[in-house]
């Protein structure tokens, strides 16, 4: 299967806490995983659509990442085992971060990628 990201995405578990320009109570979730375009996060059913815009903070210790992103895509993930939960998880392309906050998240990225070599 060919890579069509131009981002590379590293497997990391890290809290984020969001608004959207739909429903503005902050809501919390998790990534998945992260790459310098994006992140997929942990969602519930019907919490986030295709289109809508967020604020996004996600803490990558000892950091908190601040950025706007757009929803791209909502999935659901069955379990791979009988009984297994749904899983509901949602596609975010970053817009808008500080050269800094991008900085140290792509120092981020390639020390985990380097770990899994």
């Amino acid at each position: 299967m060919i890579e069509r990201r131009s981002h590379p995405r590293a497997k990391a578990s890290h809290p984020v806490l969001y608004f959207s320009d739909i429903f503005p109570r902050s809501r919390v979730s998790s990534t998945v995983d992260i790459s310098l375009g994006g992140a997929r996060m942990e969602t519930t059913p019907f919490s986030l659509i295709s289109g809508e815009d967020l604020d996004l903070s996600i803490a990558i210790h000892p950091r908190v990442i601040k950025c706007k992103g757009k929803v791209v895509r909502v999935l659901e993930e069955s379990g791979q085992r009988p009984m297994a939960r749904v899983r509901f998880e949602a596609g975010v392309q970053f817009e808008g971060m500080s050269e800094r906050d991008r900085s140290y998240l792509g120092e981020y990225i390639s020390y985990v990628m380097g770990q899994g070599a």
